[in-house]
This record gives structure tokens, sequence and C-alpha cells, in this order.
């Protein structure tokens, strides 16, 4: 999926977002966004949205020396979904479907992503819960996804954002581990999980971690290390978590089941589903 103009005020607001959790330094933020700014008016938009959202993170760091801004709320937002695991539990063990239900928790838990708004508060953490019981679910047949994980020797899961990975821990508890790798950022990307934060919300306990060498706020496979590339060649099924690896990977022709909530009106008109939606949408159904 390549970016349109509709993506471009939600890239200066990642670029300013960035910038002043970067830096207080009211001239060196001016300095960044000018830089910023340069760089969307001569980069090639013939490509998806994390990819040019890749290269304003790089400008902010070089002009910074700040690793992951977004640290502390990482942090936050992992402990308030940690918080929240013996209802999950609780959720999980009244449901008659314990892999419906682990796999709403996932998709609803895709709200924690600040690639697309400023804030996400306790209370909408909280809500999550709510909506993974009683929210419809769009797209492919949860069944058909369950077939294909039975049926699957090897199991890649694109985890997405901090904090979000709790709730992909009891989706991943459903699933066979040992078929199982979880793969996270090589690099802090806004708030996206690095190995780090899977380890704090504890998905190593439940399957393989590993990184995918690349610091974009999606899988870019282009920009993933060789040894990523050959996991994600050769595992019969791939999980893609999150908007962002949607948009970097709608375009492939391996078997991926995207599981994400819709989050504006581009995706919206380009997966057919209206924002706000909790999508299971496999890759040869769209």
């Amino acid at each position: 999926m390549i970016a349109e103009l509709e993506c471009l005020p939600c890239l200066v607001r990642q670029a300013r977002e960035v910038t002043v959790k970067s830096t207080n330094d009211s001239s060196l933020q001016k300095k960044i966004m000018r830089s910023c700014f340069a760089y969307m008016s001569e980069t090639n938009l013939d490509r998806s949205p994390p990819e040019i959202a890749q290269g304003i993170g790089r400008i902010v760091k070089s002009m910074t020396g700040i690793e992951d801004p977004y640290s502390g709320v990482k942090s936050l937002h992992t402990a308030a979904a940690l918080g929240m695991l013996p209802e999950m539990d609780r959720i999980v063990m009244k449901s008659t479907d314990p892999f419906v239900a682990g796999l709403r928790l996932a998709i609803a838990g895709n709200i924690i992503d600040l690639g697309v708004k400023d804030k996400v508060s306790d209370e909408e953490i909280s809500g999550i819960l709510n909506e993974a019981l009683h929210g419809p679910l769009f797209g492919t047949d949860p069944q058909e996804f369950k077939a294909a994980i039975d049926a699957a020797d090897t199991i890649l899961y694109l985890a997405d954002n901090a904090g979000e990975t709790v709730f992909d821990r009891k989706f991943l508890e459903q699933l066979p581990c040992e078929k199982v790798t979880v793969a996270v950022r090589g690099a802090p990307a806004i708030n996206d999980a690095t190995l780090e934060d899977a380890r704090a919300a504890g998905l190593h306990r439940v399957a393989r971690l590993v990184d995918n060498g690349s610091g974009a706020p999606a899988t870019v496979l282009s920009d993933c290390s060789l040894e990523f590339r050959s996991i994600f060649k050769k595992a019969d099924v791939i999980i893609a978590k999150g908007q962002g690896n949607y948009e970097s990977l709608s375009s492939s022709d391996s078997n991926i089941f995207f599981l994400f909530r819709v989050k504006c009106d581009l995706v919206a008109e380009h997966s057919g589903f209206p924002v706000g939606s909790l999508v299971l949408l496999r890759s040869s159904d769209w």
C-alpha cells in the first residue's frame, strides 16, 4: 500500500510529536521540523507510509541523539495492560471458544497505537476488554484462520506496539508455542515493541523471540535482516499485527493473516472496512 496525499498531515504530526519527545530545545525543534519538511518534499511518495515515517525517525535521532523517545510511554502502556491480565484470563477461560476470545483480545489491543494519535488513555485501554467481547469482527472467518494454523509447521507472528503485546500474549497462549516465532522491531520506532518491550510483556514465555533488524514502524522487508527475511520466507503462516504491517505487507504474495483495527479513511478505503473496525483478513481474501 503506497502513501497518498492524505498521509502527509499524519506524517507531519508524527514528525512534530517525536521531535518534542526527543528535545525541549525550541530552536532545535524548529531545525528538525525544517529538515523533516525538506525530506518529505524530496522523498519518493510511491512507498508505504511506514517507510516514509522511518526516514523521519532517522532525522530526529541523528539531530538529537535520542534512541527511544517513547521508552517511558511504552513502559506505562505495558504496565497498564499487564494489570488487566487477570480479567483477560477470565474472558478466555469463560469463553466457549478460547481461540476466538484470544484473537479478539489481540485485535482489540491494536488501539494502543501512537502512529495515528498523540495519546492513548487508561480508559481507552480498559475499554478494549468490552470491545473484545462485544465488537463485531470483520473479514475472514476465524475458523479458516484456525484451520490454517493447525495445518502449519511454522508460524511467524509480527508484533506491533508495546502494551498491545500483552494482548497478543493471551492469543499466543492459544497457539502451538513450539511452532511460533514472534518478531519485533530491530530498533525503536514510535511506540512499536522491541525485544526489551516484548520481554517486559512476557512474550518470551510463550514463543521464540527475534527482532527483524529494522527500525521501520512496520515490516519493510527490504530493510530487514537476512536472518529475518529467511524466517519470513519459510513460514507457512504469517500473522501480521497492526495497521502499519498491513500498509507495508498488503501487496505481499505470502500467506498472511492481518489482524488490525482500521484507524484512517485511506486504510478503510484500501481494505474495504470502515474506520474503527476490528479486522481479521487473509491476504488471499483481500
